[in-house]
């Protein structure tokens, strides 16, 4: 499918997975751009997976996304979205020339696709978000926190909040013990207090999650997922799960349980997995942000281990206005307090469970 430059555009789906791997060696990445992760999304029914691949020469840009049905609307229409976590595209060569090549090329695969919109969250750490400067420009929607783990150990820990020192001392003082369960002996337990956790926290539906996507998620990354689990007298107080890919650690998902929010464990389990990560190797230790980007109590808690704040942006584009503002409208009919408050893209999707 050549484009009007001397670059040429294809599509590779999960039955690439190989090639897609491949191409993931020319960039650095995250585990949330590996086919394994889409493969994994697609599993749960949040859109089919793609990889977009502009090449001029050996440059590369490559975006990954999920390609959804528009459903409920009698529509042929699909529209373009991105995988839970920090996605969107990434690029060998950032010059301006190749970069709008790429982009223009991408959003011409995706109109034959009958994609009406697209959005994709970005990642801070690659700071992928300036590859879309020359386009429809991101969206500032808050920070995240991370921890350079090229730091000293001494040093990092000196970074650490007043309070958050004392509450990891209370927790080591109480006895609070933190495994690193590489079997998996406790996933069960784990995924009671994480239910609990997001009940606690009142949690939108997509925060849920059965063991089915436990299981899957470790399958997906053998010997990269891993849980850490907090005890305290026996009892599993605590876990996270965290995920490797070539010296990123991201901390995917947490809970705590109820009764033992005063122990702080959690803390402990983090200040120990920062100890953990650097020892093998990694140069940071992602916490990502607060609750729907907001500067809440959960960034709150993340920035009392770092004073490392990373722009986070998301990027959205209607690829079809007339067809957008048809969908709207249609959907706004069916739903009794219309679209006029809802900041929720694509709009005709406002109200709909999360993919």
């Amino acid at each position: 499918m050549p484009t009007a430059t001397s670059g040429h555009i294809s599509l590779l789906t999960i039955s690439d997975s190989a090639r897609w791997q491949q191409l993931l060696t020319m960039v650095e990445h995250d585990f949330y751009h590996e086919a394994s992760y889409h493969a994994f999304c697609q599993q749960r029914g949040d859109g089919i997976a793609h990889l977009a691949l502009y090449q001029e020469g050996s440059s590369v840009l490559l975006w990954p996304y999920l390609l959804r049905r528009v459903e409920g609307l009698g529509t042929h229409y699909n529209d373009v979205t991105s995988v839970y976590g920090y996605p969107g595209p990434f690029a060998s060569d950032s010059s301006g020339h190749f970069v709008s090549n790429g982009l223009r090329a991408i959003k011409e695969l995706w109109r034959k696709q009958n994609v009406v919109t697209a959005f994709t969250r970005l990642n801070p750490l690659l700071g992928n978000h300036a590859l879309l400067v020359r386009g429809t420009p991101a969206e500032a929607c808050g920070s995240t926190i991370a921890i350079d783990l090229t730091r000293p150990p001494d040093e990092i820990r000196r970074g650490y909040g007043k309070s958050l020192k004392y509450r990891i001392n209370v927790a080591r003082r109480s006895g609070v013990i933190v495994e690193h369960d590489a079997g998996l002996k406790q996933l069960a337990r784990f995924i009671e207090i994480y239910e609990q956790t997001m009940m606690r926290n009142q949690a939108s539906p997509s925060y849920f999650f059965d063991r089915d996507y436990f299981e899957r998620l470790f399958e997906a990354f053998p010997n990269r997922a891993h849980l850490f689990t907090a005890f305290h007298e026996g009892t599993m107080v605590a876990g996270s799960v965290f995920v490797e890919t070539d010296g990123i650690v991201e901390y995917h998902l947490s809970a705590t349980a109820s009764r033992y929010l005063q122990l702080s464990p959690i803390k402990l389990l983090l200040d120990e997995v920062r100890q953990w990560a650097a020892g093998r190797g990694n140069k940071c230790l992602h916490l990502g942000g607060g609750r729907g980007a907001q500067r809440d109590s959960l960034f709150a808690f993340k920035a009392s281990f770092s004073n490392n704040q990373l722009p986070f942006f998301v990027w959205k584009d209607v690829l079809q206005p007339d067809v957008y503002e048809d969908l709207c409208r249609r959907h706004s009919r069916t739903h009794q307090n219309g679209l006029q408050t809802s900041s929720y893209f694509p709009a005709y999707r406002a109200g709909a469970p999360a993919a």
